[in-house]
C-alpha cells in the first residue's frame, strides 16, 4: 500500500525497511478484512538545536490506499497517531515537513499548524531542506523544556542529523 502512495512513475521499489531501527517508529494502521488501507507512523529521535538536545517526534508516511481516499480514512490514523505523539511523553518537540496543500489535513486531522521554521537534514551544504523543496514545516513544543526554549525555533533552521537523502 505504501508502494502505491509514494511510489512515482518509472522510479525503483522502495526499499522493504520502511523505517530505520534507529527511528524508534511507532506504527498506526487501520486493516479491513486483513487487509492494510491506512497507515502512519511516528518516528522519533535526538537532535541538538542551539547546544540543547530535545527528542523529536514527527509524523511520517500517512497513506491510504488509492482507491479508499476521500473517505476520512486518513484523518483518522493521522489524527490517531497525532494524539499518540502528543500524549505519549517520549518527546520534546514534534516536528514533520509536507506540501503545503496537505496543511487543511493535518489541521482538521491534528490540530496542527504552520510554523515559522526550516528543517535542514544535515549540515552538508547540499542537504535536502523544507524550504528548498516547496515544504510546509509544522514544529510544536510539547515539553516544558522546548516551551522554554520555543522562541528559539521560530525562524530557525533545526537540523535534523540525518543522514544524506533523507528527510521528514
Amino acid at each position: 500500500m505504501l508502494h502505491l502512495a509514494y511510489q512515482c512513475e518509472g522510479e525503483p521499489d522502495l526499499d522493504e525497511a520502511l523505517h530505520r531501527p534507529e527511528l524508534e517508529a511507532q506504527s498506526f494502521y487501520l486493516l479491513e478484512d486483513g487487509r492494510l488501507i491506512a497507515y502512519a507512523s511516528v518516528l522519533g529521535k535526538a537532535i541538538v538545536h542551539q547546544g540543547s538536545v530535545f527528542s523529536l517526534g514527527s509524523l511520517s508516511c500517512v497513506a491510504v490506499c488509492p482507491e479508499l481516499r476521500g473517505h476520512g480514512l486518513g484523518e483518522r490514523i493521522a489524527a490517531a497517531a497525532s494524539d499518540w505523539l502528543r500524549g505519549c511523553g517520549r518527546y520534546d518537540i514534534a516536528a514533520f515537513s509536507c506540501d503545503a496543500g496537505l496543511l487543511p489535513f493535518y489541521r482538521r486531522s491534528g490540530g496542527w499548524e504552520a510554523a515559522d521554521a526550516v528543517l535542514v537534514a544535515n549540515e552538508d551544504e547540499n542537504a535536502l531542506r523544507s524550504d528548498k523543496l516547496g515544504k510546509a514545516v509544522v514544529l510544536e513544543p510539547l515539553s516544558e523544556q522546548a516551551r522554554a526554549a520555543e522562541a528559539s525555533f521560530r525562524g530557525a533552521a533545526v537540523n535534523l542529523d540525518l543522514p544524506p537523502g533523507e528527510f521528514i
